[in-house]
Parts: structure tokens; C-alpha cells; sequence
């Protein structure tokens, strides 16, 4: 096997230090009361002239120009004009944007590759995104299809293939079908993490396994208590 030349090696490591550099994001900085942008080594990208920004994600960050929001790239240039009056990170290439009451998702050119059209959405969670039309909540896929129809309550993210969705009855968990594969007998549902998931049952405070089986009780404050509608023991 031949062996790599020290100046190929060389070579190789200037690279991959160049490529580091260009890798890591600006960030932000305030200064009487804007925002603004640095480089890691502090050097300033875009001065602080923002009333808002966010930090970057694959390569854009949203920042606040009058009552509106746009993109700006790493480099500090406006790529998606100020023209939305909600917006979201980018997430695998897309982001939740709105104008008005519309709601909608664009790529990383600002174009729309699911048109405005719900009242509110969610970002991307489990490859589903949660939407709402007329008053009720339901599911799209990334192509803009509503998978999962807009008859729920409420609902929230998908999480380890499951979501916690409201029905008259209560709480309750869905499949990527839209079924009930834990019963809507809950006061309230929280995602699933690391397969167990809190909800409130009754005046109890518990953890269920994605069976719906008790694991254990979810000891919370009197404050939470409170802010959820809890009532004392």
C-alpha cells in the first residue's frame, strides 16, 4: 500500500481546517437594543439593525425588519425578502412561514412547496406536521397531503410514532393513521419520550407506556398543578 506524503497530509489538514471554519454559523450579538451578527473569530457580519433574529439553521436565520420577518444566509445577505408575518427554522429544507392568518411552507429559495393554507402548522415532527383547518386539527406529509383529516379537538407533535390527540371525550394517542391506539379517556397527553409519556388521569398525574399501561406517578408542584387544573388531594 503506498504510503500518503507528509505534504498530501498537509494538504488534507489545511483543508479540513478550512472547511471547520466556513462550517461554523455566525452569531448573534446586541447592541443598543438590535441584533446583529458576528463570525466565531468576532469579526461582524451584519451589524446590529435587526429588531429580532434567530440563530441559524442550515445556513439561514430568521431575522425581524419592521412588523415583517425574512432569511438572512451566513453571509449576512437578505436570500428570502421580508415578507411574512410568522416564520419558522429551516428543518430538512423547509420552514413554516405565514402571511396574515395563512399558513404555508417554503424551500430554501422562498419559494412555497406547500401553499398557504391553514389557519396554524406545526414544524415537521416524525415526517408529519400538524395543521388546522376550520377549527379542528390534523396531519400533513411533506408533499402537502393531508394525511391524517382536520376532525380533532387538538393535537400535538408525533413523537415515537405516536401523538397525543383530543376528541370530545378526552386525550387519547393516534397512529400515523389517524387511529386511537390509546383510548381518549385523558384530561391531558403529552408526547413520548423514550417510550413512556405523562398524562393527567382524573386528579393523577401519571406515566403511561405506549400500551396505555401505568408505569408510574408523575410527581409535580403545586404551581403545575394549578396551571393545568389539577385539583389538591
Amino acid at each position: 500500500m503506498a504510503q500518503t506524503k507528509p505534504q498530501s497530509l498537509a494538504i488534507i489538514f489545511a483543508l479540513f481546517c478550512t472547511l471547520h471554519c466556513f462550517s461554523q454559523s455566525p452569531e448573534r450579538f446586541y447592541q443598543n437594543g438590535k441584533v446583529g451578527y458576528k463570525s466565531k473569530g468576532g469579526q461582524v457580519i451584519v451589524p446590529a439593525m435587526y429588531i429580532a433574529g434567530g440563530e441559524f439553521s442550515e445556513g439561514f436565520a430568521i431575522v425581524l425588519q419592521g412588523s415583517k420577518r425574512g432569511y438572512i444566509n451566513e453571509k449576512g445577505d437578505v436570500s428570502i425578502p421580508f415578507e411574512f408575518d410568522d416564520a419558522a427554522q429551516f428543518i430538512n429544507g423547509i420552514a413554516r412561514v405565514a402571511k396574515g392568518t395563512s399558513y404555508g411552507f417554503i424551500d430554501k429559495t422562498g419559494k412555497f412547496v406547500i401553499p398557504l393554507q391553514f389557519e396554524s402548522a406545526n414544524d415537521f415532527s416524525g415526517g408529519l406536521a400538524r395543521v388546522r383547518q376550520s377549527g379542528k386539527y390534523g396531519f400533513i406529509n411533506s408533499n402537502g397531503k393531508i394525511v391524517i383529516p382536520c376532525t380533532f379537538d387538538d393535537a400535538g407533535n408525533f413523537s415515537e410514532g405516536l401523538a397525543p390527540a383530543k376528541v370530545k371525550e378526552g386525550w387519547g394517542y393516534i397512529n400515523s393513521s389517524g387511529i386511537f391506539v390509546i383510548k381518549a379517556t385523558y384530561k391531558m397527553a403529552f408526547s413520548f419520550i423514550n417510550g413512556e409519556a405523562g398524562v393527567v388521569k382524573g386528579d393523577e398525574n401519571i406515566f403511561i407506556d405506549k400500551h396505555g399501561k401505568f408505569l408510574r406517578e408523575n410527581e409535580i408542584d403545586e404551581e403545575e398543578k394549578r396551571e393545568r387544573g389539577i385539583k389538591k388531594d
